[in-house]
């Protein structure tokens, strides 16, 4: 038969999943540190070569192009490092609040197991409605893989037997 049931057992609430901080390993991650973190010595100790502005003129050259680039650097290097920590305490602060609505959702859904007769009644016929009917082609009126006359054409007796029902209900 093209209709098959069968029940669809909800769980007892919805669990949210938290939340990930990255997909990278801990390696990967600890590499990244140790990138950003060289970057950001570097640019300091970089700075800290051109604090004499005189013998950066005299030298000229890439020394020139550290010295106009260095707030480029630095701001780079802390911006490394500063926006994925600032994003790691945003992901902590979510995930905190998400394991908190999780066990709402878990004492809610105990006490709507611990309720009265009325309420069960009401939840058990609310389960009889969760019932899946799966549709073939057997069931299908139209479809637009062919052309409408040809469909009808093609069904004249299911369309024929379907009209002799409802009128044989009717009497």
């Amino acid at each position: 038969m093209a209709k098959e049931r069968r029940r669809i057992s909800p769980p007892k609430f919805l669990q949210e999943l938290p939340r990930k901080f990255s997909n990278a390993s801990s390696g990967q991650i600890m590499m990244a540190i140790a990138l950003g973190s060289a970057n950001l010595i570097g640019a300091l100790v970089l700075g800290s070569l051109l604090q004499d502005q005189t013998l950066v003129a005299q030298i000229g050259g890439v020394v020139a192009l550290a010295n106009s680039l260095y707030v480029v650097l630095l701001g780079y290097g802390s911006a490394f490092l500063s926006i994925p920590l600032v994003r790691y305490f945003w992901v902590q602060r979510q995930n905190q609040k998400i394991t908190t609505r999780n066990q709402d959702r878990q004492q809610r859904a105990k006490a709507l197991a611990q309720v009265d007769d009325t309420v069960q009644e009401k939840l058990a016929f609310a389960q009889t409605l969760t019932t899946q009917t799966i549709v073939g082609a057997d069931d299908l009126a139209y479809t637009t893989e062919t052309d409408l006359t040809e469909q009808e054409a093609n069904n004249k007796d299911k369309l024929d037997e379907e009209w002799r029902r409802r009128l044989e209900q009717r009497r």
